[in-house]
């Protein structure tokens, strides 16, 4: 495979079986195995459950125990520390919150397996394709954004974790810390700080354990941060392709064949016509099914999720507002890239929320005056159910999307502001 076709592949139908023959969920599939995320049971891949299990109790240990780890070391070395490593500290904090949660109600969940294993066997757009020509269209459309944002996320977050890893490395070797000995008064800078039972700060053995230890957390934190939000998205792509199809469906729906003004149609077409009503229903019915489904599972992540960055963006702003090269070069690529992170998965959910407003008026286009007495009041049930735009919700609580990511970043700034003048 070319580079060319690696980063723009075109080919959405041919020499694919399944969903999972697409490179973009390969890819997806390849991050989230090394995080044992992937629901390889539930899609009929071999697993092997005595490992399954070690290793989502390991992880859960793992993650459980960075957290735990980091807050010691702040208790420990609260008064040591300068404005700048206690903000940095607060932020690893939050992280590690936020990947024991993905790990304990994600990972661990059935749920999430049976969503994600649905949606890979039947919600994907693959499967639909085949309805109309628009369908077509509309799988090829999605195909392409999958498989570009996939690219995107993935390189975002190795470029993420690289520069969050090799800059206190690269201020170590400018100090000259790995000449031999560290000098007087001079300790590593780490990306993370845990308080190990040897010393990591002035014997270079101890330092290069720790640093090996703390790229494979970065690795792992990453990949839980950023991989389901991918997963997340590319579901909420195939539900924006979904309500297109259904909407082109209805735009599409025959007339009488009589030219006669106000004919109505016959008794042969009212059954084509209750068939086409009937699927257009039942097909409404399965993306309302899951889209509820994927609030119930990933609502308390997205609810975390907006915590996080309600309190991190507050802390990266102060910590970038020092205006010294070592917060700017440590800081500014990581409020860019998770300010960034908030902004694009709300405007994805979004997406659904103004798609799915776009069905009542198409519903209601419909040629209801046409129909019999029995397929009105069917069309008007249908009408009744399509009013409320469909969103993805946090725990039941608000909306996901652009209303709540602008309340994040206006109370962020407030709270920013507020802290400033103090």
């Amino acid at each position: 495979m070319g580079l060319r076709q690696f980063l723009f592949e075109k080919e959405a139908v041919e020499g694919i079986n399944t969903a999972s023959d697409y490179l973009y969920i390969k890819i997806l599939r390849f991050m989230l195995v090394i995080v044992n995320s992937w629901p390889r049971k539930e899609i009929g891949e071999p697993e092997s459950p005595r490992f399954s299990v070690f290793a989502k109790y390991f992880y859960l240990f793992v993650t459980v125990l960075a957290a735990i780890g980091s807050i010691s070391y702040v208790v420990l070395h609260n008064r040591e520390l300068t404005f700048l490593e206690t903000g940095h500290m607060y932020i690893v904090v939050l992280m590690s919150l936020v990947d024991a949660s993905r790990v304990a109600t994600l990972t661990m969940s059935t749920a999430y397996r049976k969503v994600a294993s649905d949606f890979l066997t039947k919600i994907h757009l693959f499967y639909y394709k085949d309805r109309s020509k628009h369908a077509m269209e509309t799988h090829c459309a999605v195909h392409k954004i999958s498989h570009l944002f996939t690219l995107w996320l993935v390189s975002q977050m190795l470029s993420g974790l690289s520069l969050f890893n090799l800059i206190p490395m690269y201020s170590n070797y400018a100090a000259g810390r790995y000449s031999g000995e560290v000098l007087k008064n001079s300790t590593f800078e780490h990306s993370l700080y845990y308080p190990y039972p040897f010393d990591t700060s002035t014997d270079i053995s101890g330092y290069s354990i720790a640093c090996a230890i703390h790229w494979v957390l970065s690795y792992l934190c990453s990949t839980w941060f950023c991989m389901f939000d991918l997963f997340l998205s590319l579901m909420v792509f195939h539900l924006w392709g979904h309500f297109k199809i259904l909407i082109s469906t209805l735009n599409d729906f025959p007339r009488p064949s009589s030219k006669v003004e106000g004919a109505k149609y016959s008794d042969e077409e009212l059954v084509d016509v209750a068939a086409r009503l009937k699927d257009c229903i039942v097909y409404h019915r399965e993306i309302i099914l899951f889209t509820d489904r994927m609030s119930n599972v990933f609502g308390p992540m997205l609810f975390v999720y907006y915590s996080f960055h309600q309190a991190s963006g507050c802390l990266l702003l102060l910590e970038c507002s020092q205006m010294t090269a070592q917060a700017l070069m440590r800081y500014v690529p990581l409020t860019i890239i998770l300010t960034q992170q908030l902004i694009q998965l709300s405007v994805i959910f979004e997406l659904v929320g103004s798609e799915s407003d776009k069905l009542k008026h198409a519903v209601y286009g419909l040629p209801w005056e046409c129909l019999d007495v029995k397929n009105r009041r069917v069309v008007v049930i249908f009408l009744a159910n399509t009013q409320e735009p469909v969103h993805v919700k946090a725990m039941g609580v608000a909306n996901v999307g652009v209303t709540s990511m602008a309340a994040i970043l206006k109370t962020s700034m407030s709270y920013f502001t507020f802290l400033r003048s103090m």
